[in-house]
């Protein structure tokens, strides 16, 4: 059986066995918090280079300076991440503006996935349609025929 020594050069040997193991552990933990970071750069460059790539300066230039200053809000206060659920019940509120229930079922129904979705982001938006069947409205009655006229009786 041996016994624990309890030297000080054993404790300098354990001491410096616990600096190795945080020295290796520390780079690893703190390359969590850079991948986002990381993350973050690629898609401002890629963000960047597709407003670089506008034709019309006005637009470049609106373009750059708005993803300019939303990088900076995000480095001053950056999101929590939401979530898909989250995301649709925002978009359902959305549709709260229609005051017509038939075009706020029609809104909630495309948020749910129905319908066609064209363009992109990047092109200027997305375009959303549902095609929806609206019964023709019923004619008006056709109103009654007078009857003739007739003279007035003479006595």
């Amino acid at each position: 059986m041996t016994q624990a020594s309890h030297s000080p050069a054993a404790f300098t040997r354990h001491c410096l066995a616990a600096a190795a193991a945080l020295a290796l552990a520390l780079p690893a933990w703190a390359q969590g918090a850079g991948a986002a970071k990381t993350s973050t750069d690629n898609r401002y460059q890629q963000e960047r280079a597709a407003c670089a790539a506008m034709s019309n300066p006005e637009s470049r230039t609106s373009c750059l300076r708005d993803l300019g200053a939303a990088r900076q809000q995000a480095r001053r206060s950056p999101r929590a991440p939401v979530s898909p659920e989250q995301l649709q019940r925002n978009a359902l509120q959305r549709c709260q503006v229609h005051t017509a229930a038939d075009e706020r079922a029609i809104c909630e129904r495309m948020v749910r996935g129905e319908g066609e979705v064209s363009g992109s982001v990047s092109g200027g938006g997305l375009i959303r349609s549902i095609e929806t069947t609206v019964p023709a409205p019923m004619p008006a009655p056709a109103p009654m025929p007078m009857p003739p006229s007739e003279p007035p009786l003479r006595q």
